[in-house]
């Protein structure tokens, strides 16, 4: 993680996927995959100081599995200027937890199958969705899918039917050995966003940071669903699996090194620098995803 200069940010900007760590004082899953270093809401904020953002979503990270412990003392600590993204297991979960949950400001619940290296078929997928909408509609939350750009292709025709907003982390995390038009799941993933039946993070695009045509794929989201991106920093930047010291998951391992104000000056860039559409990607679209309707 990085600053190398300032930034400037519209008022009320939001950074919409940050994680905190510590497994000091909150332990990780038996199963983690892998081992990062503490990162506290602390160091958080005063990164988030330094950018001039004013709110974050707080996002599940899979090393702490179902146990929400950490981000929940996390969100509440931000006295409803934040919001947070929860994993649960459907199976175990009550209304009263998700009650509770919904009052210190949690708006969504998080599928990771990705860093889980989780590889379902299109019936397992699809299976899995529809037992997180039947606990989280009453709610409107939205379910957040890490998940690979081809897995859309499974999952494109049941996403319209599920009655909650569905969030598409890391812009889909492409296959970075060929250029995203290409890809399976490429057409069905514009043709949700411009229905407006998915959402998009801007974001995490050091997991593919040697993707052919990244611009021309930025630049067709924005392009076809305006109202439908958000941005992230994705900080602190876990390195997962693949940065495992000598492949020990005890091992603890740092994080990426990311330059998030070059970050931003690259993503206006790809606004056209037009003030319209950044206000849209930083601050209205994460104001109407995260239901938030506070003071900035």
């Amino acid at each position: 993680m990085s600053i190398s200069k300032p930034t400037s940010l519209p008022r009320g900007a939001w950074d919409s996927h940050v994680h905190v760590v510590d497994e000091e004082d909150f332990p990780f899953a038996q199963d983690h995959a892998f081992r990062p270093k503490k990162a506290s809401l602390g160091d958080l904020l005063k990164f988030e100081e330094q950018l001039g953002t004013d709110h974050v979503c707080l996002v599940a990270v899979s090393v702490y599995g179902t146990d929400n412990n950490l981000l929940l003392q996390s969100v509440r600590h931000l006295k409803g200027k934040g919001r947070a993204v929860v994993s649960i297991d459907p199976e175990t979960i009550s209304d009263q937890d998700l009650d509770e949950m919904q009052a210190l400001g949690v708006r969504g619940i998080r599928i990771n199958l990705k860093s889980t290296s989780q590889n379902k078929s299109k019936e397992e997928i699809l299976t899995t969705l529809r037992s997180y909408v039947q606990i989280i509609h009453r709610l409107k939350w939205a379910i957040q899918l890490h998940i690979g750009l081809a897995d859309i292709e499974k999952i494109a025709s049941e996403v319209p039917k599920l009655g909650v907003p569905v969030v598409i982390d890391h812009l889909a995390t492409p296959n970075e050995t060929l250029a995203p038009r290409l890809q399976p799941g490429y057409t069905e993933f514009m043709d949700l966003l411009s229905r407006k039946q998915v959402w998009v993070k801007l974001s995490g695009i050091y997991r593919f940071s040697k993707l052919p045509e990244l611009d021309a794929y930025v630049l067709e989201i924005l392009r076809i669903a305006p109202t439908q991106v958000v941005w992230a920093s994705d900080w602190p930047h876990t390195g997962g699996v693949a940065a495992n010291p000598q492949g020990d998951r005890k091992a603890v391992q740092g994080y990426r090194k990311f330059d998030v104000p070059a970050f931003i000056a690259q993503c206006k860039e790809w606004c056209g620098e037009d003030e319209a559409l950044i206000q849209k990607i930083f601050v209205d679209n994460p104001r109407r995803l995260w239901q938030y309707e506070g003071e900035d």
